[in-house]
């Protein structure tokens, strides 16, 4: 347990950083929330592959903050959110935040899952026979260079199209081996992102990434109402 952890424990205060039709939603279908939970770390970025940094950095930062859950005793945490914040110009400090509950009925799961969804979307998913299964992170990045770039300052610029096209795709495919991966039937997509920069005048640079939750079919329900698509993992589908 680590010394945060503990002295939250011992002060017994309960946190909570869902809003309060959140903490409603999750109540409704059995998940107390009991505290908020972190993890965080600091990592050299890495010039020529930012998105091993990412990879990382993510996931030392979840790790963390399911060991933090595991010590409250929780069985989920929701409304994960992740940041990254450039400390130095060499130096990134990821951290994600989230809410620990606890299942108030009989059965209770047997690892920590994780979720970036609220627990209006929660209350939402369990009922139409879907539980969240883990937090699902997709990254890739690249670097182009076009001697011609500078040339053309009116018009598309050929070589980084190409590269942002294909990291995302690239992002996107991460996320499904992600989600496949954790043993989950489909995923929901809650974010994604893109940084882009130039390097020099004939180079660019460019990393993205996709964010969501993987998810597992339990048992038949109603569709969920005003609820995120599904993405599903059956290429038939």
């Amino acid at each position: 347990m680590t010394d945060r952890t503990a002295r939250y424990t011992a002060s017994g205060l309960r946190t909570s950083l869902l809003s309060v039709p959140g903490a409603v939603g999750a109540e409704a279908v059995g998940l107390r929330p009991i505290g908020e939970v972190m993890g965080c770390v600091v990592e050299h970025a890495g010039v020529d592959d930012p998105a091993s940094t990412l990879r990382r950095g993510y996931a030392t930062a979840l790790d963390r903050l399911r060991a933090e859950a595991r010590a409250l005793g929780a069985d989920g945490v929701l409304g994960i959110r992740c940041t990254v914040t450039r400390a130095t110009r060499t130096l990134r400090e990821f951290v994600v935040l989230g809410t620990a509950v606890r299942a108030t009925g009989g059965k209770r799961a047997g690892q920590v899952f994780t979720t970036s969804l609220s627990g209006p979307d929660v209350a939402k998913l369990l009922p139409a026979g879907w539980v969240p299964v883990t937090l699902a992170i997709g990254v890739d990045g690249g670097t182009v260079s076009d001697i011609a770039m500078p040339k053309r300052p009116a018009r598309e610029l050929v070589a980084p199209t190409e590269l942002v096209t294909r990291v995302r795709a690239a992002a996107r495919a991460e996320f499904l081996e992600a989600v496949r991966a954790s043993g989950a039937d489909g995923g929901l997509v809650s974010a994604t992102t893109l940084s882009a920069w130039a390097l020099g005048p004939t180079g660019a640079a460019a990393v993205a990434g996709v964010f969501g939750t993987a998810i597992a079919r339990c048992h038949d329900g109603p569709a969920p109402r005003d609820a995120r698509a599904v993405v599903p993992l059956d290429r038939r589908a």
